[in-house]
């Protein structure tokens, strides 16, 4: 996360298909040319009607715009078709829009490519996109204020330059079971009180690293701005140039995340953060979870809470083994109050296990498995390559912390660091306790221990 002076970082089947391959159960089309419901006999609701592709003058071949014949052919259903799609390239260069409840589908190869800049599809109530692949574009679908949109097995890949999925107040929709590769911005960006939007078992993946980018983007593969009961889980999230996952805040309109998980997904090698929650300074973001994900070599923290309450962090894996990679805790909750920070394993870290800093309060950290800090051996600054710190981050001593039953060791011998370290010998009101140390020169420092009144 980019932080100011912080650090850088019904359904009618419609399917087009050739004649030579019409069902005896299927009503056909006897039209031609561009305006075809003139001719078409009337679509039957109970049973697939074929077309064929030729007869709306569509080019499969990818090598003309045929946006025109599509939405000719769209235009000419009624809502609740359900539209199959012949193999083949379709080129389009301007938008196309859906009726509500329907369907496009491709059951062969189809890949539907923009011109670079454009938008390819507008969707509609109640659509669903299954079995294609969708390429060169700025967006791919834009779902705008819409319910009950679907994407099911379909494909995102070869420069989208924006968002391959937009839900601006979008609500009750999913993304399942899709790949998304290519990605410059977004892969699913979520905005403008969209609620119930389901992100599950997809794969996230550019090329390479950080999305090939040397420094920090603005974007992440799953990237909320405003939404309620967002769930984001059982994805791959990797390379994206930002965040993996995000439950972040709208700085325009002041709006937030909200009653959202995100939960068992793999987030490596990600930009900025695997997974950040971000409510800004009025912490328009809380009340979220993120559960049981594994979150490795991302270029900053690899979980974050950054001012935004009362989250839930349980039961996370994450790991710093490269060089380079971690910022100021492997898990870092920044000025957050009533967040809870529980069984999680922290494999290594390049300098801390949990940081807990920013005038962070009323948090508790408990049972988590912390092993191997500071493996940036970094021995001269006492905040860097502890176990749990406790540090003001020019922002305010954190207090009224809970620190207990945590099991906290090196692998490397002991290093001259501590277990728990206080950067304020203050009292904060904070309780350590009942915590399980080895291989560190201090277990509890004194200073942490002067934080609770001792």
């Amino acid at each position: 996360m980019l932080k100011k002076n912080i650090y850088i970082k019904v359904t009618t089947i419609i399917m087009l298909v050739s004649l030579s391959s019409v069902s005896p159960f299927a009503t056909t089309t006897k039209a031609v040319g561009l305006a075809p419901s003139s001719s078409v006999t009337s679509v039957d609701t109970t049973s697939p009607t074929l077309i064929d592709a030729g007869t709306y003058n569509l080019d499969t071949t990818g090598a003309t715009d045929t946006s025109v014949q599509f939405q000719s052919m769209i235009n000419s259903f009624p809502s609740g078709s359900s539209i199959q799609l012949p193999k083949g390239t379709y080129k389009l260069s301007n938008i196309v829009k859906l009726k509500d409840n329907m369907t496009i589908d491709a059951s062969n190869d189809v890949i539907i490519k923009g011109i670079g800049n454009n938008t390819l599809f507008s969707a509609g109530n109640f659509n669903s996109f299954q079995g294609i692949e969708f390429q060169n574009c700025a967006t791919a679908l834009s779902v705008f204020q819409k319910t009950g949109v679907n994407v099911v097995n379909c494909r995102f890949t070869n420069n989208i330059d924006y968002a391959a999925i937009n839900f601006y107040g979008g609500v009750n929709c999913s993304v399942t079971n899709s790949y998304f590769s290519g990605i410059h911005k977004y892969g699913v960006l979520i905005d403008d009180d969209s609620s119930d939007i389901t992100i599950d078992n997809n794969s996230f993946d550019n090329a390479t690293v950080f999305g090939g980018y040397s420094s920090e983007q603005v974007g992440g593969h799953v990237y909320c701005l405003n939404g309620t009961r967002i769930t984001v889980s059982n994805n791959i999230i990797k390379n994206s140039g930002g965040q993996g996952i995000i439950f972040g805040y709208n700085s325009t309109t002041g709006k937030g995340t909200t009653s959202s998980i995100a939960s068992n997904n793999q987030c490596v090698g990600n930009g900025q953060e695997g997974v950040t929650i971000y409510g800004g300074s009025k912490k328009v973001t809380c009340g979220n979870s993120v559960i049981g994900n594994t979150s490795i070599n991302n270029r900053f923290n690899q979980i974050e809470v950054w001012q935004s309450d009362n989250n839930t962090v349980r039961s996370n894996t994450v790991e710093e083994s490269i060089f380079g990679r971690g910022s100021l805790g492997a898990i870092c909750l920044f000025a957050t109050t009533g967040t809870t920070c529980t069984s999680n394993n922290v494999l290594s870290s390049q300098t801390n296990g949990i940081a807990i800093i920013a005038g962070t309060t009323h948090t508790t950290v408990s049972d988590n498995f912390i092993a191997d800090t500071n493996r940036s051996d970094d021995i001269n600054k006492a905040e860097k390559g502890n176990g749990i710190l406790l540090d003001w981050n020019g922002v305010a001593d954190p207090a009224y912390i809970t620190i207990e039953n945590n099991k906290i060791s090196s692998s490397n011998g002991i290093i001259a660091k501590s277990a728990v370290y206080s950067t304020s010998n203050v009292n904060h009101h904070n309780t350590i306790d009942s915590n399980l140390v080895t291989g560190y020169k201090y277990g509890v420092h004194w200073y942490a221990l002067a934080t609770c009144g001792i």
